[in-house]
């Protein structure tokens, strides 16, 4: 049964002192002030439950003795994980939109996304052609944009200028609309199997959002879980991880491995995890940390 939501609104100070009732000793009063000042009670709490008794309800009780200053530690962790894997997609996503592009267009023309032909469920058709015209309105004032629309007199923008604007999510939704022959090509040129990029696609787009909108990360449990490829061997896989990061990291590093980029960036986040005293493997899925290659 519901229940009518009663919690007040509550100054800082009153938000310290329940830390303080429920164990949490405040090694810096001064710090933590200020930090609450400008982070949400609500969000910090998400990470101060990482540190309490687990049972079927939360319990506000500390599983050890902890400081407001191991909070803001595991916070700072997790903002930079987010940066680093932020690192990561952005190459990987200009990548799949460019490599989308260049072989739709190649067979289809620079204007195939008006052209219901590539996509092997005709239905979506529709859909397409609304998704391109909120893109278009959302980025009516971008120079080139403006400068397509006032010079020619075809409603839409080529693929490569309208990959340059949607949304990753849309390219995935594209991808995922595309005939099986359309797919395949392009899955080649990421040296993946086409079925596990469309699921790697949606994994991105997911995480890409939760590192954008500084959601928690390093434990986080992913709505879309990611194919993994049988040949896998370094990572050690969780039963019931799969949706967690760890089963998301396998594929990052592939798919830097094939665009040539950020050749260093499995070392500096095996690092940047095994450097954190707070966080397990288990938090990402994983039953122990891999061994670098």
């Amino acid at each position: 049964m519901r229940k009518k939501y009663e919690k007040p609104a509550l100054p800082v100070v009153a938000q310290l002192e329940i830390l303080k009732n429920r164990g949490l000793t405040i090694d810096n009063l001064e710090n933590a002030d200020k930090y609450l000042t400008f982070h949400n009670y609500y969000y910090v709490s998400g990470y101060i439950y990482y540190f309490e008794k687990k049972a079927e309800y939360r319990t506000h009780v500390l599983s050890a003795p902890f400081m407001f200053s191991d909070v803001q530690a595991l916070m700072t962790f997790d903002q930079t994980l987010r940066e680093l894997v932020l690192s990561a997609i952005q190459p990987i996503e200009v990548a799949i939109r460019c490599t989308l592009a260049r072989i739709v267009s190649l067979k289809y023309g620079p204007f195939c996304l008006e052209n219901p032909e590539i996509l092997k469920k005709k239905y979506r058709y529709e859909n397409l052609q609304k998704t391109l015209n909120k893109a278009l309105t959302e980025h009516e004032n971008e120079p080139f944009i403006s400068h397509f629309t006032s010079t020619y007199e075809d409603p839409i923008p080529p693929i490569w200028v309208m990959t340059e604007i949607l949304s990753i999510g849309s390219v995935s939704w594209i991808y995922d609309s595309l005939t099986t022959d359309l797919q395949k090509q392009i899955a080649h040129e990421l040296d993946v199997d086409h079925i596990l990029l469309v699921s790697w696609l949606r994994a991105i787009t997911e995480l890409r959002n939760t590192c954008a909108h500084h959601s928690r990360l390093w434990n986080k449990v992913f709505v879309n879980a990611p194919k993994i490829r049988k040949t896998e061997r370094r990572f050690s896989f969780r039963s019931d991880g799969e949706n967690r990061l760890g089963s998301l990291i396998p594929f990052i590093i592939d798919l830097l491995t094939t665009i040539s980029a950020l050749p260093d960036w499995e070392a500096r986040l095996s690092q940047l995890l095994m450097s954190c005293p707070y966080i397990k493997p288990d938090d990402l899925g994983l039953s122990a940390w891999w061994s670098i290659s």
